[in-house]
């Protein structure tokens, strides 16, 4: 199969949406409206910020479902929620889950102080080793590793720095271009 190049897919970092570490709950809800209402005419907005230190290197990510697991505070009791994921839970369970640790039982106004308390690095994902492809590899080295590793996103480098984004859309939509079946 002719493949394409990472560096062809990718989004730029530069075109990102990005948030400092120190910055609070709050100021990252802002960048991430923020990037919603550049991108509002687009189909795939970005879901996630790409989080840079004080030297504007990337060193994390945070996505909307950590910005929610972050204002509701009992989702710490709870513990390692990924393999609640994995496990596939049905929903009377799940709703179980839900009354026994009160999740999301206080009022949403009663979070403004949760988002000026917690910081981008207290809620961030540090990528994986499996997160990262090189902007000059192939399409299919990021199919892989986004159907083995359930990623959303991949983070691309050149030279060990993080220069973009490949979104598991955008390698899905080159995949879907360059299928030619005949009926």
């Amino acid at each position: 199969m002719k493949t394409r190049k990472i560096k062809e897919l990718m989004v730029p970092l530069s075109d990102y949406a990005t948030v400092s570490k120190d910055a609070s709950l709050r100021e990252a809800l802002r960048a991430l409206e923020s990037e919603k209402r550049r991108y509002e005419e687009r189909p795939y907005r970005h879901r996630s910020l790409v989080v840079i230190d004080e030297s504007k290197h990337a060193v994390g990510r945070v996505s909307q479902i950590d910005i929610m697991r972050a204002l509701e505070p009992g989702y710490a009791e709870v513990g390692d929620a990924s393999w609640i994921a994995r496990s596939r839970l049905s929903t009377r369970m799940l709703t179980t889950i839900r009354e026994q640790f009160q999740l999301w039982d206080r009022p949403v106004s009663s979070m403004c102080q949760t988002m000026e308390q917690l910081q981008v690095a207290d809620i961030m994902q540090v990528p994986s080793e499996g997160e990262f492809v090189e902007e000059n590899d192939t399409m299919n080295i990021a199919m892989h590793r986004i159907v083995m590793g359930s990623h959303h996103s991949l983070l691309v480098t050149r030279n060990g720095e993080i220069v973009g984004i490949v979104r598991s859309t955008d390698v899905f939509n080159a995949l879907y271009d360059m299928i030619d079946c005949p009926e």
